[in-house]
């Protein structure tokens, strides 16, 4: 993670710009006073540096506040290297030299989720890609239609990316994202395949695991009328658990394999094959075309209580319904503003943000949250606290 460390540390009068970078204002948090946040522009994007104190050691520590931290590196890094150059005569040390390539650009195949909002073109899903090695032969064999690969695994991504421009594709996708969210923000009967090949087990965690009746249900109502999700795992207990997750499914065709030679063989199957470990397979097809994806209010509020300043010790903090949740952290305040630290919406798939409060209005810094129906239970909640 991109910081510095000073033994003293100011900053320029606010709002301050330099390089393209607007340094806009700084909050306090209310409950440590030692702590505080830097709101930061940088073209269309938008995030906070947090500034600590570190009383045991004597100095003070800046980087990029953990919810702004997927964004690229060397954004963050720029930022961070304007203050500290502020701050030169107290600086101690700093890791924010030698920008690698993939700090500074970014691949325009990998996409954000805020792409996919108003997605309307039919294209195939991995979830979890790995190596690459599937979607990229599919992807390189149907040259006119779209694949999306979903990975979490940083490395895996690069790599993939790497691939795309060394094989010239047009029509590969990347996202660094939760499948579990992704799927439900995607219109119905858009997809024309799902594949979730060698899936984490999980066996000690399974909340964690991808498959789920949620998932299952999001999976058909996502895909077209005849398309199919497949599984493919070498973990008997999870193809186990999978089948019968399925079976719940009120109306279904599904067909079961057992050591199939698949279209395209990953490097996992390879090593299984060598080591004669059994594969199994579950086809799951599409039977009709499901109905629209729903569409839920706004994310507005309305203007702030004339009280609202007073009123942070005393309002809930948390908040637990059946399917959703909304955590308050903490706040961090300023003269006439204050920004409020969240953790909302599904249990499983939690979502955070910071909420911008002034005098005349609230809004989400950075954008909304994404449209999940927990989301916006949760963000009807808020409301209710705050407006």
């Amino acid at each position: 993670m991109p910081h510095c460390l000073t033994h003293q540390f100011s900053l320029p009068p606010l709002p301050y710009v330099c390089e393209d970078y607007h340094f806009l204002f700084e909050v306090q948090k209310t409950s440590n006073p030692k702590e505080s946040l830097i709101f930061v522009r940088f073209k269309d994007y938008e995030f906070f540096l947090r500034k600590r104190f570190r009383e045991r050691k004597g100095d003070y520590i800046l980087k990029c506040e953990k919810i702004s931290s997927s964004l690229p590196t060397g954004i963050i890094k720029g930022a961070i290297r304007i203050l500290a150059q502020f701050n030169s005569p107290y600086l101690i040390t700093h890791n924010l030299n030698n920008d690698s390539l993939r700090q500074t650009l970014q691949s325009p195949y990998l996409k954000k989720i805020s792409d996919f909002l108003d997605f309307c073109t039919p294209f195939e899903l991995e979830i979890g890609f790995g190596s690459g090695r599937h979607i990229l032969q599919k992807a390189q064999k149907n040259p006119n239609m779209l694949f999306v690969g979903i990975e979490l695994h940083t490395p895996s991504i690069e790599q993939v990316l790497r691939q795309i421009e060394l094989l010239g594709l047009q029509n590969l996708w990347i996202v660094n994202f939760d499948a579990r969210i992704f799927l439900e923000l995607i219109p119905s009967n858009l997809a024309r395949a799902i594949y979730l090949h060698f899936p984490v087990p999980w066996g000690k965690k399974p909340h964690r695991r991808v498959w789920s009746e949620r998932f299952v249900k999001e999976s058909m109502r996502v895909l077209s009328c005849g398309s199919r999700l497949e599984l493919r795992s070498d973990d008997e207990d999870y193809f186990s658990y999978a089948l019968e997750v399925a079976l719940q499914e009120k109306t279904l065709q599904m067909q079961v394999g057992k050591n199939l030679c698949g279209e395209v063989v990953s490097k996992y199957e390879e090593r299984w094959r060598k080591q004669e470990k059994n594969i199994y397979d579950l086809f799951l097809t599409s039977l009709q075309d499901s109905p629209p994806k729903p569409q839920y209010p706004t994310f507005d509020f309305p203007k702030p209580r004339e009280d609202i300043w007073g009123s942070f010790d005393t309002i809930s903090k948390k908040i637990i319904g059946q399917d959703f949740f909304l955590h308050i952290d903490s706040f961090y305040t300023h003269q006439s503003q204050c920004v409020v630290m969240l953790s909302f919406g599904d249990f499983n798939q939690p979502q955070s943000k910071f909420l911008l409060i002034s005098k005349d209005e609230m809004h989400y810094i950075g954008g909304n949250p994404l449209p999940t129906q927990a989301s916006f239970k949760a963000h009807q909640e808020l409301v209710k606290l705050l407006g």
